[in-house]
């Protein structure tokens, strides 16, 4: 079989350019990518785009546990600072108030226990990153408030708000003649007639659901799912603190406030009677439901304590697969550039092979337009 020219002058120029290609795609990838376009290795390109969403997705999960652990944190200072009001103040009521028959110390202890007050509202209407910590709406104003002397949740008297049959916190009011306003109306709340089962509301007493009550959910990569347009809670992190939950409402069977603020005023209240009208068994009951509401604000801080033990096992896990990622996101786009060192220098010595083959076969004129 002949050989001619023509046929050993393509077959070297095949070569050259296959040899080209392949010295200019190491030298790209000596730049650090694998490849260019999704066409040079497409199976390879779906699944890192898969990993790229993946990572996308974990680091907003990651986001999320953060600013969600943030949170609790100052929820879990608030509500401890509350609770060490709370015991240190039982503590005064039932070590000295109870038992000094002296009204001038029972008044300088009242003096004493109404500094805390304040500071039980404060804690109360705590901010984190422009939000009311204990109140589940997105409402603008601080959840609560001391109104007509007692203590309000959005204008709702606190020792007025019960739960009905359906588990809402409801609150009752009637329209009566607004004496301030000849011939208007204003709203009357008025009190249930038991707190643990209130009566059905007849006319014209309206029963009303407080609408601020609302429950905010995050999402945490557990999967969220909607039944409705509700969220499932086992698939998101519920982030409401519910002050109302958290402080007591209403009051009861026997009269006395459950939330912590109205306990400290009853309390402050009875210490500043005068010795023969001093109600001593009050004093104890108060204190009785005082030592229930703390206990109950410890059980919420531990609770607290548990769901950030839970995001802390979330975030570690989050950032486990975050590192497994990387690592295959860098096996699938990211070139060895040690590697692809030793392959260039193999391609380069390949092509000045190819050009010393070229000069011996091909035209000279040729060869010198090649080079």
């Amino acid at each position: 079989m002949r050989v001619t020219q023509n046929q050993m002058t393509r077959t070297f120029l095949r070569h050259m350019n296959t040899n080209l290609e392949r010295l200019s795609k190491s030298q790209d990838r000596m730049t650090g990518q694998k490849y260019k376009k999704s066409a040079e290795n497409i199976s390879d390109t779906a699944r890192a785009y898969r990993i790229r969403q993946e990572l996308y997705d974990n680091e907003l999960y990651t986001t999320n546990i953060r600013d969600i652990d943030a949170k609790l944190s100052s929820a879990e200072s608030d509500l401890n600072s509350i609770n060490s009001i709370m015991v240190t103040a039982r503590e005064q009521i039932v070590l000295r108030g109870m038992n000094d028959t002296n009204k001038m110390q029972r008044v300088n202890l009242a003096q004493e226990l109404e500094g805390n007050l304040n500071e039980i509202i404060q804690f109360a209407n705590s901010q984190f990153s422009g939000r009311y910590l204990f109140d589940g709406s997105e409402n603008g104003e601080p959840p609560f408030s001391v109104e007509n002397g007692r203590l309000a949740y959005h204008h709702i008297p606190v020792d007025n708000i019960y739960k009905n049959s359906s588990g809402q916190l409801c609150y009752r009011y009637q329209e009566v003649p607004d004496p301030d306003n000849p011939g208007q109306t204003k709203k009357e709340f008025v009190e249930p007639d038991s707190y643990t089962n209130p009566t059905p509301p007849t006319a014209p007493v309206v029963e009303m659901v407080i609408p601020e009550d609302v429950d905010q959910f995050v999402d945490i990569g557990a999967g969220i799912t909607m039944s409705g347009n509700r969220v499932e809670e086992r698939s998101a992190f519920n982030l409401t603190f519910s002050g109302l939950e958290i402080l007591g409402y209403g009051k009861t069977e026997d009269g006395i406030p459950k939330n912590v603020y109205s306990q400290l005023q009853d309390a402050i209240a009875e210490l500043q009677k005068e010795n023969g009208d001093f109600d001593r068994s009050h004093m104890e009951d108060i204190s009785n439901t005082m030592k229930d509401s703390t206990e109950d604000l410890r059980l919420t801080v531990i609770d607290i304590g548990t769901k950030t033990q839970f995001l802390e096992k979330t975030l570690e896990g989050l950032e486990n697969d975050n590192e497994n990622l990387t690592k295959l996101q860098q096996k699938l786009e990211v070139a060895d550039t040690a590697e692809e060192s030793i392959a260039w220098k193999n391609y380069h010595a390949l092509m000045m092979a190819t050009y010393q083959f070229g000069s011996k076969v091909v035209p000279t004129s040729l060869m010198d337009f090649l080079q």
